[in-house]
């Protein structure tokens, strides 16, 4: 298919692009002017770079990609541009702008006949009071980040009803691999632990749903290839995980057992204990992960070291 990405250049849109393109999929991204392209020209893109058509234009500015929507025709949609900064994005006021910009977007793809269109909510539309975390489980979304994603959902499925376009929205979980915004929990143990540091980190005691990127890429495609799979589709592990276990494996790896401070930083306020899906809508699918937490990890490292060593011979990657 003809495919439109949002998003491209982020950490989950460059695995999907790229993962897209080894589908047979013909993909254009959609670009900002002057935005940094680092991971769409990452490691194991290859000649595949070539394939990534660039559509110019920005998300907030419809006007400024109409053109191309118009010329183009696209079959299918992947939207995964957003505001990701771990710092604000939660509370960042630019989530109602993106809600806004978002839907414009996909009325456009529905009058222009867009067949498929795949968007990307959070987990954190869920009341996540109610334990693992399936499809029906009521909606009690606590930010303004995931209040934006569940009323795109909620106008995406009013604006798609009863027109030609399938409409499915992949709710995602907690992600880490290469090219993680440098500050979440993954990236921040191996800096540390990489550099000769100690981590420091929480106890540990939350239980979390984690997926390697790779996999979260594979799925949203998985998805988008899949008609069958319409409205919410949990894209996760469906394996509960504590956080103790992500770190002490990834120290583990590293033989770096001794330099972890368990309990040196706090919890964030109400963080809650249990975030984990029920990820059979998705697996009944045929749908599996490749990585396992051991060596989804061991990959993470493998590419963080690979970056410090290419940033200490002055490669940019």
């Amino acid at each position: 298919m003809r495919v439109l990405v949002t998003g491209a250049t982020g950490f989950v849109g460059s695995h999907v692009a790229r993962r897209l393109v080894r589908r047979g999929h013909e993909v254009h991204a959609l670009v900002l002017e002057g935005e940094a392209e680092e991971r769409l020209a990452a490691e194991r893109l290859g000649a595949e770079g070539a394939a990534i058509a660039r559509v110019r234009g920005d998300l907030l500015a419809p006007a400024s990609f109409a053109a191309a929507l118009e010329r183009e025709r696209f079959e299918a949609c992947v939207h995964l541009g957003w505001y990701a900064n771990p710092k604000d994005y939660l509370s960042a006021r630019v989530n109602v702008d993106l809600l806004a910009a978002s839907a414009a977007l996909g009325a456009k793809l529905v009058d222009s006949g867009c067949r498929r269109v795949v968007m990307t909510g959070t987990c954190f539309e869920y009341d996540v009071a109610y334990g693992l975390l399936s499809e029906s489980t009521p909606l009690g979304p606590r930010h303004l980040y995931s209040s934006c994603k569940r009323s795109l959902f909620e106008i995406m499925t009013h604006l798609t009803g009863g027109s030609a376009t399938s409409f499915a929205w992949a709710r995602l979980f907690f992600l880490y691999g290469p090219h993680e915004s440098r500050g979440r929990l993954v990236p921040a143990v191996l800096d540390a632990l990489l550099g000769g540091e100690t981590a420091r980190v929480t106890t540990g005691e939350q239980i979390r749903d984690f997926l390697h990127v790779a996999d979260a890429a594979a799925g949203i495609v998985h998805v988008l290839e899949h008609d069958a799979l319409s409205g919410p589709v949990n894209v996760a592990s469906g394996r509960p995980v504590r956080v103790r276990d992500v770190v002490e494996t990834a120290a583990r790896l590293l033989g770096a057992e001794d330099r972890v401070a368990w309990g040196a930083v706090l919890a964030r306020p109400n963080d809650p204990p249990f975030v984990c899906a029920d990820a059979a809508k998705l697996m009944t699918t045929g749908f599996r992960p490749e990585h396992d937490l051991a060596s989804g990890l061991a990959d993470t490292i493998a590419w963080n070291k690979a970056r410090t060593g290419a940033a200490e011979r002055g490669v940019e990657e």
